[in-house]
């Protein structure tokens, strides 16, 4: 868990610059596919700028993470 906390703040300018610029779509499911797609790009980016790898198996929370740069969905 102090590891993921970790990453996630390793992260956080990755994804914030790469999450703040997207154009993001009005369906739940495109939305979560950008999301993940673009976390994944954001994560390789960061893994070769830093050395950092990401602990989990996957990607953390991402519909609360796409909630962070847009509205959701009524």
């Amino acid at each position: 868990m102090i590891a993921e906390v970790r990453y996630d703040e390793i992260m956080q300018p990755y994804v914030d610059a790469a999450f703040s610029g997207l154009d993001w779509p009005e369906s739940l499911s495109g939305r979560l596919l950008l999301g993940v797609k673009t976390y994944r790009k954001c994560a390789v980016q960061c893994e070769r700028d830093t050395g950092h790898a990401n602990p989990r198996d996957g990607v953390p929370d991402i519909l609360k993470l796409i909630h962070q740069y847009v509205a959701p969905l009524n």
